[in-house]
Parts: structure tokens; sequence; C-alpha cells
């Protein structure tokens, strides 16, 4: 309890420090990652030894009492049971505080795209330095440029795909469907607004804080999932998030100071007014970006093999609709956050009139097609080699996907599968009472006197009758549960779900979800689609119900007869699945 207390106290008072500069928030966010694990840890160890104190202590009091009886003792040896579950328990939570510790280190960006260097990019590398000297900005250790995301900086480690290669220090990503829609100046504001998170306080501020945050959001999500300790682990967790919780504010209001501050270091490079175009004219090329791509994505056989150039070939000749639409649009980054674009235009101080718009509407030139042609000596083919590299991913995950898609499908036999009622636990319940009532029957008949009932014929009658009732009663219903058992309960096919219950069969494409319930009969419900047809249930007292209200189909059974619940769940869970994945593999037959 002291231990969570300290933890909460000291990250509201760090929280609240973190408001009042960026190097607060470092130092107080800092001092956090290095108590909290510590104090997380005391309190799942000092939560685990009070249950087992407590325990224990109460199970040696039971030694210590004056009559140790049959009930005392089936009490300690309960209570040594809840002991060792203690322990257990306690282990299970200290071995998953192990990650905790570990996942605070960072973990590398993935980026799909290609590292370039002086040689293959001079006058990209000659715009970056001339950019870095002007703003006083640390110049990038890498310069990558690929197909998808929007621009960003990172200090973090950054793992490229597909070679696999992981970059360390300063990176600057630049997607290349973008560098054909803006002009030199809108370039130079964009760069320049990255490459100013590399001067003064916002280099540090990149290289420390994000992986902390990242790390400290890693940990509490392995504290969340500690398997056997988690009733241990579920205080500390708290404790964890309302910790992080403090923070937020701090760190919502530093990351917008930063992007409005960059993208004033970036506007005194090329001016406001270009800046803000820039922004515009970003946010108004994402959706054709993402429709180009998401199209190339899903027939990449079909595509064009220069995925840039079919960016640019996909704008209207008329220029880009209207940018107005786009102001409350937040421009894209893997790790972090930006204010929309209404509010970093307005704090540029540059009006949101035609003007601007008709800018950010230009239809596309040719020089500004031309442009990225400048920045790299082979633009050509390394659009076609992103490109190449982005149909190649498609490519394998469709692969990946069909392969996923068809192992379902064959997770299921092409015959039927019978699913039939498990009844024998009842038949044997029905005979047992059965030879119950037969014996109490003969003791009547053997032992009247014994029993009081000798001259007293109206009792013997009663009794008679009821023996009789419920000797019958009880082979009747054990005979009809067996005769139940001998028809299917379920018939399961590729296409759809059968029974007798039913006067229909249920597609397996028109049921929505599913869910069985167990008691003291296991029970299956399907949830069927909104226009899909309901069956009805045949017979007065079908164990069958169909409710039109909800869309409900259920099926009652005493079980199903070698199927515990939860595999007889995953056999439908199965069906389900192999219907959806042979609906997804002829939608992507029909695409190709």
């Amino acid at each position: 309890m002291l231990a969570g207390l300290l933890a909460l106290a000291g990250a509201t008072a760090a929280g609240l420090w973190a408001r009042r500069s960026r190097d607060a928030l470092l130092t107080g966010f800092g001092l956090v990652r290095r108590a909290l694990p510590v104090l997380l840890g005391l309190q799942i160890v000092g939560l685990s030894l009070a249950v087992l104190c407590a325990t224990l202590f109460e199970a040696g009091g039971l030694w210590f009492t004056e009559r140790f009886s049959a009930g005392e003792a089936k009490l300690l040896l309960g209570a040594l049971v809840i002991a060792g579950l203690a322990v257990w328990a306690a282990i299970g939570a200290v071995r998953g505080l192990r990650g905790v510790f570990a996942l605070f280190t960072p973990e590398p960006i993935d980026v799909n795209g290609r590292a370039l260097d002086a040689a293959e990019a001079p006058g990209l590398w000659r715009l970056v330095r001339e950019l870095a000297a002007r703003q006083d900005a640390l110049v990038p250790d890498a310069v990558i440029v690929g197909l998808t995301g929007g621009f960003f900086v990172t200090e973090g480690a950054v793992r490229l795909a597909p070679n696999g290669m992981t970059l360390t220090g300063r990176t600057l990503y630049l997607p290349a469907p973008y560098l054909g829609v803006l002009d030199g100046r809108e370039l130079s504001a964009v760069i320049g607004h990255e490459l100013a998170h590399f001067a003064g306080e916002d280099t540090a501020y990149s290289r420390r804080f994000t992986p902390i945050y990242a790390g400290l959001h890693r940990a509490l999500s392995a504290l969340g999932g500690a398997g056997i300790g988690d009733v241990l682990t579920r205080p500390a967790a708290y404790v964890g998030n309302r910790s992080l919780g403090t923070f937020d504010a701090a760190v919502a209001h530093w990351s917008r100071v930063r992007e409005f501050e960059a993208d004033r270091r970036g506007a005194l490079v090329s001016g406001a007014p270009p800046a803000a175009s820039a922004l515009l004219r970003v946010g108004a090329l994402g959706p054709v970006v993402g429709e180009t791509l998401g199209s190339a994505f899903n027939a990449p056989d079909a595509a064009r093999a220069d995925l840039v150039a079919g960016v640019l070939d996909a704008i209207p000749a008329a220029g880009f609709p209207d940018p107005a639409s786009h102001l409350d649009e937040r421009q894209e980054h893997p790790t972090d956050t930006h204010p929309p674009d209404r509010q970093r235009i307005v704090a540029l101080g540059v009006p949101l009139d035609g003007d601007l718009m008709s800018r950010a509407a230009r239809p596309l030139g040719a020089e500004d097609r031309a442009w990225p042609a400048a920045l790299v000596a082979d633009w050509a083919g390394l659009c076609r080699s992103l490109s190449t590299d982005f149909l190649a991913g498609a490519r394998a995950h469709r692969a990946a996907e069909r392969a996923y898609l068809e192992e379902t499908v064959a997770a299921v036999p092409a015959e039927e599968t019978l699913v039939y009622e498990n009844g024998a636990p009842m038949v044997w319940t029905m005979g047992v009472l059965a030879v119950l009532f037969a014996a109490a029957g003969a003791a009547f008949v053997l032992y009247p006197r014994a029993l009081g009932i000798a001259h007293d014929t109206l009792a013997q009658q009663i009794l008679a009758a009821v023996v009789g009732v419920g000797v019958i009663g009880a082979a009747l219903y054990a005979a009809l549960v067996h005769r139940r058992g001998r028809a299917p309960l379920l018939v399961l096919t590729p296409e759809a779900l059968r029974s007798p219950l039913l006067d229909g069969a249920v597609p397996w494409r028109d049921v929505a979800d599913f869910r069985i319930s167990y008691g003291k009969r296991v029970t299956l419900t399907l949830a069927l689609a909104p226009d899909a047809p309901l069956p009805r249930a045949t017979g007065l007292l079908s164990r069958a119900g169909v409710s039109r209200r909800r869309r409900q189909v259920v099926v009652h059974a005493l079980g199903a007869r070698g199927l515990k619940p939860d595999v007889y769940a995953a056999l439908i869970g199965r069906y389900l699945a192999a219907a959806r994945a042979r609906v997804h593999l002829s939608a992507m037959n029909t695409r190709i």
C-alpha cells in the first residue's frame, strides 16, 4: 500500500511539474521511469506476501484450538491449499513483472523505404544541409524516401523494409508521392519543419522522451497480461496507468507547442504562405495516395510499375478538390500527434482566404513533376524500386492471406459432420432413480410392519402408486433421451447448419455471431444477419427456439456427445470461419 501511494503521489507531483517546461517534463518522466518499476515491484511482492501471510496466520491458528476435530482438520487443509495457490499466484505475478523492466527499451520503427546517400540524392542532401544550416539544426544521419506515410523525423532506431537494415541516429523520412506536388518553397517549408525538431531543446525531447513514453505503455501492457498472477498485478497496473495519466495533459500541451514552433521555424526559410499551402496540398493529396496505393495493394498484378506516377496521374487536371475540406485533418506521424491543419495555419498568421485555397488547389504542372528529378539522381528508378518493393509486399501479403484462408477452409471436411446429444449421463441418472424407486417399493412390500403401514391399505396403495409412477416416469424419460440421442442434434456442412429441430437450414453466410453457454444444459445461440431468413422450430415442446425480435436461433441440449463445451464451440467456430474464408477467397479470385 505504501509503495502504491508513493508511486501515485510521486507521479502526480511529477505530472504537475511537467507542465512548467519541456525540461521539467523530461526530468520528471526520467524519475518516473527509474522509480515506477521498483515501486510496482514492491507493491506486487508486498501484496503477494500479505495474502500468503494472512492465509498462513489463519491456518496456523486452527492448530492451537483446544479440540482439534475433523472439521478443523478440513479447514486447515483448505487453508493450506489456499496458501499454496497464493504462492503459485505470487510466483506467476513476479515472473510477469520481469517484462516491466525489460520493455522500457525502445523498439525500432518499421519503415518501408530506401535510404539515400549523397551520391544517390545530391540535390536532396544539398537542400537538407542548407536548410539545417539556416535553422542552426543538426543534419540528419540518414534520409529515407518511401512510398507510404507522411513526413517525419526521429532519433530512434529505424528498421528498413524489405532489407531489414536498422538505422540509428537522426533520420528524415520523405514520402515520394508528395515530392512531385510541392514546389521548392513548399518542400523547403516541410523539410524545414521536420529539421526544426533537431534544433535546440527539441532534439533532446525527441531522443529522450518518446522512447520512455512508448516503453512505459508496453510495460503496463505486460502487467495487464501477467497470467496466473493477474489478481495480484491488477492494483499495480492501476497505479501504473494512473501514473502515466498524470503526464497526458503535459504531453499533449508540449506536443502542440513543439509543432507550432517547428511550423514557425520552417516558415522562416520559405515564408508563411508556402508553409500553409504545403499543409493543405499534402492533406488534399492524402485520399488520392490512399486510393491509388490501396487499389495496387488489392490487385498488385494489375498495378502499374511506377506507383508514384500513378498517384500524380490520378490528380484531376483542374487541380485538387476544395482544400478547405481538409482543414480539420491532422498530418500523419508514426510516433507523435499534430494539431489540426486549421490551427497550424492560423498560428502561422496566414488568412484562410481564397488566395491560399487557390494556391493549394492549383493544377499539377510539368515543373512540379520534374522537381524531384533535381533532388535524386535516378528519380524514375527510385520510384520503380519503391513500387516494386510495395507490390512485392502486397503479393506476399496476398499469398499469406490466401494460404491462411485455404487452410481455414480445409479445416472442415467436405462431408457432413454429425453432432449428437449427449444423453448418456441423464439415462444413467434416470436408471439410478428408477432403481431407487423400485428399492423403496420392495421395502414397502417386504417390511410393511417395520414401516408402520401393515394395517393401512390406503397408505400402501398411495406408496405403491408413487413408486410405480416414479419407476415408469424415470424409465420413460430415459427412453426418450436415449431415443433423442440416436438422431443427430446438428448436421454441419461447409455451407449450412441443419437440425431436426428446425424446419430449414441456416446458411453460415447468414450467421453474424454465435455463443455456447452451459450449465444444466448446453445452449447454442446463433445471431443472424438483419436480412437473413429465419427458420421455425418444429414441434410443440421443441428444444430449439427462434426469436424474431432478437434474430436469434437457439438450440438446447443436454450436451454434445464426445465434445466438451469449449470443443463444441471450437467446432462451430471452425465452420463459421471456413464459410467466411470461402467468401473472401471468392472475392480474391473475382478481383484477379
